[in-house]
This record gives C-alpha cells, sequence and structure tokens, in this order.
C-alpha cells in the first residue's frame, strides 16, 4: 500500500477512529467496574465488536442476567447489521469467503455509513474499505485496553458514552446533509425513536425507527421515480 492510499484511508477513517476512541476507552472502564478482566474484556472487543451489544452485555452482566437472555438482546439489537451487510454486498462482488467473512465482521455503523459514502464515489475499492474497518477495529480495541487499565486512575461517569455515541453519529449524519431527502430521514427516524422509546424496550426503538424511516423514503422515492417514468 502506498503512500497515497495510506492517506486516503487515514482520511476516511479519521472521524470513526476519533469517536471510537472515548467511547472505547469508556467502555473499558466500564468492563473493568463490572469485573471482567482483561482477557475477557479483549475479547468482547475482537469477537462482538460491537459498542452498543458490549455496553448493554457488560450492563446484563453486572445485573446477574442468564447467559442466553444477553446473548438474544445483543442479537435483536445488532440485526441491522444484516441490512448492512447486504446494501455493501453489491460492491464486493467477485471476492473469496474469507475476505466477505472478516468484513461483514467488522462492518460498524459508523464504518458502513463512511463506506457507503465513499463506494458511491470513484476510486473507491473493497480493499480500502477493509483496511478502514480495520482502522477502526483497532482503534476500539486500544481504546478499551486503555480504559480497562486507567479505570483506576480516572473518575468517569460511564454514562458520559451514551453522549459521545450521538455526537459521533450526528457528525457521521453531517456527510449527507446536502441531500435534503437523507435529512428529512435523518430527522423523521429520530423524532420516531424518541416516541418508541417511551414504550419499545431494549433499544429496539432505533431499529424500529431506522427501519420504518428508511422503508417509507424508500418506496415514497420508488413512486416518485415511477411517476417521472410514465
Amino acid at each position: 500500500m502506498n503512500v497515497f492510499s495510506t492517506r486516503k484511508i487515514l482520511k476516511t477513517a479519521w472521524p470513526i477512529c476519533l469517536g471510537y476512541i472515548p467511547l472505547g476507552f469508556a467502555c473499558g472502564v466500564f468492563a473493568q467496574k463490572a469485573g471482567l478482566g482483561i482477557v475477557e474484556t479483549l475479547s468482547m472487543c475482537v469477537v462482538l465488536y460491537a459498542g452498543s451489544g458490549q455496553f448493554i452485555s457488560i450492563a446484563m452482566m453486572m445485573q446477574s442476567a442468564s447467559a442466553l437472555s444477553i446473548i438474544l438482546t445483543v442479537f435483536i439489537v445488532n440485526l441491522r447489521h444484516f441490512l448492512f451487510s447486504s446494501i455493501l454486498s453489491e460492491y464486493l462482488r467477485g471476492k473469496s469467503a474469507w475476505f466477505l467473512a472478516a468484513f461483514a465482521h467488522e462492518t460498524t455503523d459508523e464504518s458502513f455509513a463512511v463506506n457507503l459514502t465513499s463506494f458511491e464515489r470513484a476510486g473507491w475499492t473493497p480493499e480500502d474499505a477493509i483496511r478502514v474497518n480495520a482502522a477502526a477495529h483497532l482503534t476500539w480495541t486500544l481504546s478499551n485496553a486503555a480504559g480497562f487499565f486507567c479505570a483506576g486512575l480516572v473518575l468517569i461517569d460511564v454514562r458520559l458514552a451514551g453522549y459521545a455515541l450521538t455526537a459521533m453519529f450526528i457528525g457521521l449524519w453531517s456527510f449527507y446533509l446536502s441531500n435534503r431527502r437523507l435529512l428529512a430521514a435523518g430527522i423523521g427516524a429520530g423524532v420516531l425513536a424518541v416516541v418508541f422509546s417511551l414504550f419499545v424496550g431494549y433499544k429496539l426503538h432505533i431499529v424500529l425507527a431506522a427501519v420504518l424511516t428508511s422503508a417509507l423514503f424508500a418506496f415514497s422515492g420508488a413512486c416518485g421515480r415511477e411517476r417521472r417514468y410514465d
């Protein structure tokens, strides 16, 4: 990989990495406070690799939840990753099964948004995308480790992670502010998520709001195209 490619990857990945540093640090602190060891903490980063999933898992462990309930909850919360992988699959045709498995494992909300935007432009390759994923994954893992080892040295309220996560998503959403439909979809999903949060638990209000709003705007867009063709 030449210098130009390296700069391109870093330029694309830095918003994700910058957001992952405080979130990963808080997650590492949270894990240490919950009684997990460094091996368990890093294993979650490598195997699970899902910010919301890790926070939820640790919180449920602290509440003595069963392994089955933790697995089912994380599975439901992260169902959106199936959607992410299916959308990006059209840009990964011809790649080996190992490449696709690695890419799917390292796809997160943030890397999906960044890679999808990059794929829609010229010159972005699957290799570039998986390097962005790897950079984000490495940043998340190292940040978790730093938070774990510094848990006894700093006083941090892990609830601040929610604000950091929100700020990071707003930053990623800013890439789409020039598109009126995507802007409206984002605002609509946010409002709907707040409404659903009043009676839908386990963070499912976010998934439900995102899916319904996306489906609505996709359907309206398809109907608009059909009317233009007619």
